[in-house]
């Protein structure tokens, strides 16, 4: 698995908590906030993937470094 860089639009995002639901050890949403990314480096590829897919205001951005 090559090495992702995971990127948070604050402005976009909602705080909804998608992203975290599905990787949770990937995301943290506090009450009434954004999501952060927490750069957890055992998460895999496919659950960052299904959180920036399920992101309703597709804020989250998945690319190689």
């Amino acid at each position: 698995m090559s090495k992702k860089e995971v990127y948070v639009d604050r402005i976009r995002c909602k705080g909804c908590g998608a992203c975290e639901e599905v990787a949770p050890s990937a995301f943290k949403v506090e009450e009434g906030n954004t999501a952060e990314f927490l750069g957890t480096e055992d998460i895999e590829e496919e659950e960052l993937l299904q959180a920036a897919n399920i992101c309703p205001t597709k804020c989250i951005e998945v690319e190689d470094s």
